[in-house]
């Protein structure tokens, strides 16, 4: 299912989430210099206010190396909700957003 549609910026990813009948105006900001490999890549925040967070996200390789933004959405229900944004295999430039 696609949950939402991205491109990119010069600093990041920006784009809308549309999940439980809503929608999001995000953009996916660079978190520079983190030394934990676990710590994520981006911070995913309100397109128009940047002190509105709305998860984290992190660069990842699929098992058939293909690049790929697993996002991780502060809880809107009980548990948090777990996404992945994809470059379109149609449109160069663009990226779906999917639900795991």
């Amino acid at each position: 299912m696609i949950c939402g549609n991205f491109t990119t910026t010069d600093h990041g990813f920006s784009g809308e989430i549309r999940f439980f009948g809503k929608r999001e105006q995000v953009v996916l900001l660079p978190i520079e210099g983190q030394d934990n490999e676990k710590a994520p890549h981006f911070r995913i925040v309100a397109a128009d206010d940047e002190r509105i967070e709305f998860g984290a996200a992190w660069r990842k390789t699929s098992k058939e190396k293909r690049d790929y933004i697993s996002f991780k959405l502060n809880p809107v229900v009980a548990q948090p909700v777990y996404l992945r944004l994809f470059e379109s295999e149609t449109v160069a430039g663009e990226y779906e957003l999917l639900a795991s």
